[in-house]
């Protein structure tokens, strides 16, 4: 194992939101938190520099989520929370004693901003108050050809409201062919505006690279989902190569199903039509 591996770990599938873009709908499990206990079990199974708490359910609905912060970041873990904000207020204070280093929100539409945006807007005055700088403070966007028109306006936003940076990447529409990625013309265009908007405002913004395969995902990351399964990506949910609650993660990425998948991923029913 790559000691600079990420681990994006899935803490829950539970979600007080139903977002029209989100695979979850998929599932059939959805009343599923990972436990503090089974946390560790997965940190162990491997030599992580960096993990990510997201995956197909909101972070904060689970009680100890934060536990699991304060125990990576204790074990010299980087640790990272993908959320859509809307449980933030109530974890102010929990947010800045865990240690927590990176929190994105996932935004997809200046819709549901009403909610979010004042707690965003707390947090930041919050950390300011604090006079401290982390954890650093993203909006997650969301590419596609819906919300197209309004990619500028969040941008903005999020350079209006002090945040850190943007990120985008595009939308992961293989389950729901209904969600329309934009026209490499449209993406071409697009980016050049975010950039040119960027560097008027001196704000940070990672936009998505060209596909390749093997992936960038799959390089540099493995999932690890709320019962402890093993897949290459958390858009492959139940491509099992393992359980990390059982095997540990050199035996997992080592084994013969996973070195074949990595070797005839541009042929995968899934992969061979991702864009991500």
């Amino acid at each position: 194992m790559n000691l600079y591996s990420t681990l994006q770990i899935e803490v829950t599938r539970r979600c007080n939101l139903n977002c029209d873009i989100c695979i979850r709908r998929n599932f059939e499990e959805l009343d599923l938190s990972l436990s503090l206990d089974n946390f560790k079990k997965v940190l162990k199974s491997g030599n992580f520099r960096y993990v990510g708490l997201h995956g197909w359910g909101e972070p904060l609905l689970n009680p100890e989520v934060f536990s699991m912060v304060k125990y990576a970041e204790t074990n010299g873990i980087y640790t990272n929370l993908t959320t859509n904000g809307t449980l933030i207020e109530k974890n102010i204070d929990k947010i800045f004693s865990s240690g927590l280093r990176e929190i994105a929100f996932g935004i997809y539409n200046k819709r549901n901003l009403t909610t979010v945006l004042p707690q965003i807007n707390a947090l930041i005055r919050e950390r300011d108050k604090r006079n401290y700088i982390m954890p650093k403070i993203y909006m997650d966007i969301t590419i596609y050809k819906r919300n197209l028109n309004q990619i500028l306006d969040l941008v903005e936003l999020a350079f209006e409201q002090g945040m850190d940076a943007v990120i985008l990447h595009r939308i992961f529409n293989v389950y729901n062919p209904d969600l329309k990625y934009i026209s490499v013309e449209e993406e071409k265009e697009l980016f050049l505006k975010v950039k040119k908007l960027a560097r008027k405002k001196r704000l940070k913004v990672y936009l998505p690279t060209k596909h390749s395969f093997p992936c960038k995902v799959v390089k540099n990351s493995i999932f690890v989902d709320v019962e402890g399964n093993v897949t290459p990506c958390c858009f492959l949910p139940q491509s099992y190569m393992g359980n990390a609650l059982f095997e540990s993660m050199d035996k997992i990425m080592n084994s013969k199903i996973y070195t074949d998948f990595i070797k005839t991923m541009h042929k995968h029913p899934v992969c061979s039509r991702c864009q991500w």
